[in-house]
């Protein structure tokens, strides 16, 4: 009898009111390309093959930037399977 694959475990997206305010703020082209990345983080946190028990919490959130100019904060918990999103705004410069 042969086995079958693993399936993927589904994880979902979780967008706090706040979040979803900020992204509503954002130009129509940003707000795509931040959906778009992070559909495709979704999708990739489901193919993992390492399941922890839940988000690391010593490390630091995961993040992306969308046009180099709006920077995403993300965290993967698989406790709960979803994708947070911590944090969305303009990425600030660290020289002074």
């Amino acid at each position: 009898m042969k086995e079958r694959p693993p399936r993927a475990i589904e994880y979902g997206l979780e967008l706090s009111t706040e979040i979803e305010r900020r992204l509503a703020r954002c130009r129509a082209s940003i707000r795509k390309a931040i959906r778009s990345r992070l559909d495709e983080i979704v999708v990739a946190a489901g193919k993992a093959k390492k399941a922890s028990g839940g988000p690391a919490r010593n490390e630091p959130p995961l993040r992306f930037y969308a046009y180099d100019g709006y920077r995403v904060l993300y965290q993967v918990d698989a406790g709960t399977r979803r994708v947070v999103v911590l944090d969305v705004g303009p990425a600030t410069s660290s020289s002074a």
